[in-house]
């Protein structure tokens, strides 16, 4: 017998099917799959099947293993490492940000910085630098275990 339902309704209605195992249709999902039951005697096979199926599972004893199961403990990366991994980033990305702006063609040439400016300006950014983590280790302190944003 020639069958008159599209291959696709019959794959959205196995879909249909497993959903309303779980209660997941809506009213009108559950109305288009109760059409295509009674026009598709393969897809109606097909959910009473796996009705009778989940509910032989559902209604089986829970068991216990007879094997103990162990599962690995996650490694975290521990929260100074990551204060200085930070601190890292920033310092090359003020360093890449500072000789883009020595390095720019464009526009009028700014005057050379003095040796003692320029010694000032780095000492300011490790100080700066230096109490980011110091404010990180600190609050850290006080969760432990918790990952601190610079």
């Amino acid at each position: 017998m020639l069958n008159l339902v599209r291959q696709s309704d019959c794959a959205q209605a196995r879909e249909a099917a497993s959903a309303r195992l779980d209660c997941e249709l809506s009213e009108l999902e559950a109305a288009r799959f109760e059409l295509h039951l009674r026009d598709c005697a393969e897809c109606r096979a097909y959910a009473h099947e796996i009705e009778t199926i989940t509910a032989g599972l559902r209604a089986a004893p829970l068991e216990r293993p007879k094997t103990t199961v162990l599962v690995p403990h996650r490694r975290r990366i521990p929260v100074h490492a990551a204060a200085a991994a930070a601190a890292v980033l920033v310092a090359v990305a003020g360093s890449s940000f500072a000789l883009g702006k020595a390095l720019n063609s464009y526009g009028p040439a700014a005057p050379p910085a003095t040796t003692a400016q320029s010694g000032l300006n780095a000492a300011l950014a490790q100080q700066h630098l230096l109490a980011m983590l110091g404010r990180t280790r600190s609050s850290s302190q006080r969760h432990p275990g918790g990952v601190q944003a610079i």
